[in-house]
């Protein structure tokens, strides 16, 4: 999601000592404390290779607290159930918990509540295509994983013939709460303005399905969406969406607090063992994404 809140996708080896190494400034916080291996089980230590790596209050919970916006497919949503989690993002979970062992328990709440519930602590990860931003970047850290970028959603009559931002001037555009295409909208507004052209007249929602139905019934002109999940949902619409082409290139990251430097370096080395024997890549293919797959998990790789 290019989500984006002032509070979306180095390398991190996962123990302080190898984290100093590669530059890390995050201190560790209260799930990080003290030995990372403390209170490790044997059983525990022999389900996965690196479960005695993990924080000693994850180990004994033997869950992975996931805080996500379950309504952005491909990357994560409701299946017919109306309960279980599917998408791209659940099937690299299930391929975490395997490299981990424990659990990713997806928590299911509002876009812009992600980042302040790892910041209080309620959450211990963010898996939720969030776009990775410099300023985001001041709240939490991201462990990029997918390439990604902004996009406008129209309908397929797109009686403005909106092809750019630039096209936006004076029209209704729809803007999901806390993503970044909030600031992109802002920014084109001030764009039009200094044109001397009316700005853009923006209505946030707090979810995509919300933005999506907006579009569909003309209560706005456009939406400005994450061209993934916009090729997506348009391609569902039974011909009444069309998505255009990317505007941006900002990477998508797992999101960890500050002070999670331990969870985080471990969860990177799991990332980079299901890439080794392939489940990564395969998980995206899967969903036709393939395309979009980075070559290093990066940490905070974003830099302006």
């Amino acid at each position: 999601m290019s989500p984006f809140f002032l509070s979306t996708r180095t390398s991190v080896l996962g123990a302080l000592a190898l984290a100093t190494a590669v530059g890390l400034t995050a201190c560790g916080g209260a799930a990080d404390a003290g030995d990372p291996t403390a209170g490790a089980s044997s059983s525990g230590s022999a389900k996965a290779p690196f479960f005695s790596e993990l924080p000693a209050a994850i180990q004994s919970a033997g869950t992975v607290n996931v805080a996500s916006n379950v309504e952005y497919p491909p990357f994560e949503s409701f299946d017919t159930d109306g309960k279980t989690v599917v998408g791209i993002d659940r099937e690299l979970a299930d391929a975490l918990e395997k490299k981990l062992g424990v659990k990713f328990e997806f928590n299911n709440i509002a876009f812009d509540a992600i980042i302040p519930g790892l910041d209080s602590g309620r959450y211990d990860m963010g898996i939720s295509a969030m776009s990775d931003t410099v300023e985001r970047q001041k709240q939490v850290s991201f462990l990029d994983y997918f390439e990604a970028g902004g996009g406008i959603m129209t309908t397929t009559a797109n009686p403005h013939g909106i092809k750019a931002l630039g096209d936006l001037c004076g029209l209704k555009v729809g803007i999901v709460k806390g993503t970044t295409e909030d600031a992109d909208a802002a920014a084109q507004s001030t764009e039009c303005q200094s044109a001397g052209k009316p700005a853009l007249e923006t209505t946030i929602y707090a979810g995509q399905n919300q933005a999506v139905l907006a579009l569909q019934s003309d209560r706005v002109d456009a939406f400005l969406v994450d061209s993934t999940s916009g090729s997506v949902v348009a391609a569902e619409s039974k011909g009444e969406l069309a998505m255009g082409n990317r505007y941006q290139q900002m990477p998508f990251g797992l999101v960890f607090p500050k002070d999670s430097m331990v969870l985080m370096g471990v969860v990177q080395k799991a990332m980079e063992e299901i890439a080794a024997d392939g489940t990564y890549k395969s998980v995206l293919e899967k969903y036709k994404m393939g395309d979009h797959a980075v070559d290093k998990f990066t940490v905070n790789g974003v830099t302006k």
